[in-house]
């Protein structure tokens, strides 16, 4: 699936050719007929497999046994630093909207979840906070859509910063340096969203 990754990034679905995906897998074009047997076939599988990888990075970090602020935090972080481990995972999710309809029919986009079981987990590990007083109290639902859209805001900006930086020649270090600077502030960003008010952690709710 790597090579078929590969090549929808760069050239999206309606560009992209078997003969490419088998180039970039290193693979005869015959090895991937073997397997799939039309291009569509191909990409439908590719980006099930993707939603079902982005399924199991959520559930297996909110299982994790955490305070729910430090949970929320390094989810953020891991995101945030995969943007440039796993740059090709970050511009699939970008690129995708425009060929839902195309690999998929009405009937399966209406019938997918995958996106919302994201966003109950990350909304169960939030309702689960505030009952403990770790998250400040509103609508666990509203929360959970509004961290994880400004996560994504975050993700968009430091992409665009990062070429932005290559483009301009800026030096390795530079880049780094540049890119950790507005990192934290992305993640303190969305950690503010939902952190208790200060007049809350200082007195707590029974004592008000």
């Amino acid at each position: 699936m790597k090579g078929a990754l590969k090549v929808y990034v760069e050239k999206g679905y309606a560009a992209a050719e078997i003969g490419d995906v088998a180039v970039q897998a290193g693979v005869a074009r015959g090895l991937v007929y073997y397997y799939f047997k039309d291009k569509l076939t191909l990409f439908r599988e590719l980006f099930l497999f993707m939603f079902e990888a982005s399924n199991q990075h959520v559930q297996r970090h909110f299982e994790k046994k955490l305070p729910v602020l430090e949970l929320l935090e390094v989810f953020v972080r891991s995101m945030y630093d995969n943007l440039l481990a796993q740059p090709d995972s970050f511009l699939f999710f970008m690129r995708m909207r425009h060929d839902m309809h195309v690999l998929f029919t009405g009937e399966e986009l209406n019938e997918w979840k995958w996106h919302r079981d994201n966003l109950n987990r990350i909304r169960e590990t939030l309702q689960n906070g505030m009952e403990a007083g770790e998250i400040r109290p509103m609508s666990p639902q509203l929360m959970a859509t509004q961290y994880w859209g400004a996560m994504m805001h975050g993700l968009m900006h430091l992409r665009q910063l990062h070429l932005e930086l290559q483009a301009q020649g800026t030096s390795r270090q530079d880049m780094e340096r540049m890119f950790h600077r507005d990192m934290e502030d992305a993640v303190a960003s969305c950690i503010a969203l939902v952190a208790p008010s200060r007049d809350r952690q200082g007195n707590g709710e029974d004592n008000v």
